[in-house]
């Protein structure tokens, strides 16, 4: 059997080594971490492979990463057997579903995952939000800008500012009734992950203020070599704008191309229908589909 274990912070540099070049929102080790108490994720690296298994309502792998990749199939399949298990593999990028198909061909059945595809944006795009695509954001931003002239402004969040945060998360926690909603609970156990280990995640925290009220707060990390991601992004619902201005003004800080970064990617909608609107409103460049694949 595979040594797995669960997944810790120490894990990052091992894990960052392995994901060099990638793009979708697994290879993030701020996202794989945060989201740690959900999916049960554990590792191992064995030679020059790693090995990725999860849980949610039943054990599942991710592609390896490294090495002799049929070898590493052919090992995870053993693993699954040893332990009883179904072997199945979630979060397959097309890429890697057509490597799976040539080294394994006629194995698995595929199923595509639409609510989890990763919706990947140019950096530039959502800094200029220039184009006729983008003139409902524009006049969003220009509403906010003109309602709180001279009396709204970006902050990166620091040791001195973090309790702001905290007291919004708060306040956007008792105005959604996260405390009768499993999946908001959820997200904010994530939350406090990010936030009480920004700096031994690699990730970045913004905040915005209005008349000096925080009003919407974001939260994002370095994935792979050129890419962004958001992995939280909370605004009042009550003042329009926030949510646009918040986006705008942290790509404009973080994602650019002094930082290294051409892409910014916003993770999937989980089939909410609120949340694929918004997403799709600022028109991303590429919509990264997932798959699960089944044995026959």
């Amino acid at each position: 059997m595979l040594p797995f274990e669960p997944i810790r912070l120490e894990h990052r540099a091992l894990y960052e080594s392995f994901m060099a070049g990638q793009r979708t929102s697994e290879c993030s080790f701020a996202a794989i971490y945060s989201w740690s108490h959900k999916n049960k994720l554990k590792l191992t690296k064995q030679g020059d492979t790693l090995y990725r298994l999860a849980s949610l309502d039943s054990p599942f792998y991710l592609f390896p990463m490294g090495g002799d990749t049929r070898a590493a199939l052919a090992v995870m399949e053993e693993d699954a057997k040893e332990n009883h298990n179904e072997f199945v593999l979630r979060a397959l990028s097309e890429e890697q579903r057509a490597q799976l198909e040539t080294l394994m061909p006629d194995r698995f059945t595929f199923i595509e995952n639409r609510d989890y595809a990763d919706y990947l944006y140019k950096a530039i795009d959502l800094q200029q939000l220039a184009g006729r695509n983008y003139h409902a954001k524009r006049n969003f931003n220009s509403r906010f800008e003109r309602t709180f002239e001279g009396q709204w402004q970006y902050e990166d969040v620091i040791p001195g500012n973090l309790d702001e945060v905290w007291k919004f998360q708060d306040s956007w926690c008792r105005k959604n009734d996260c405390s009768t909603n499993v999946d908001l609970q959820e997200e904010a156990t994530c939350i406090a992950l990010l936030l009480y280990n920004l700096e031994a995640l690699g990730a970045k925290a913004g905040l915005l203020r209005a008349n000096g009220d925080v009003v919407a707060f974001t939260i994002g990390s370095k994935l792979g070599t050129d890419t962004l991601e958001i992995h939280i992004e909370k605004a009042d619902y009550e003042i329009a704008g926030a949510y646009p201005m918040i986006n705008r003004e942290f790509a404009r800080r973080h994602a650019t191309p002094e930082n290294g970064i051409e892409y910014i990617n916003r993770e999937e909608d989980l089939g909410l229908e609120g949340l694929r609107k918004s997403k799709l409103s600022y028109n991303p460049d590429q919509l990264m589909m997932k798959y699960t694949a089944k044995l026959r």
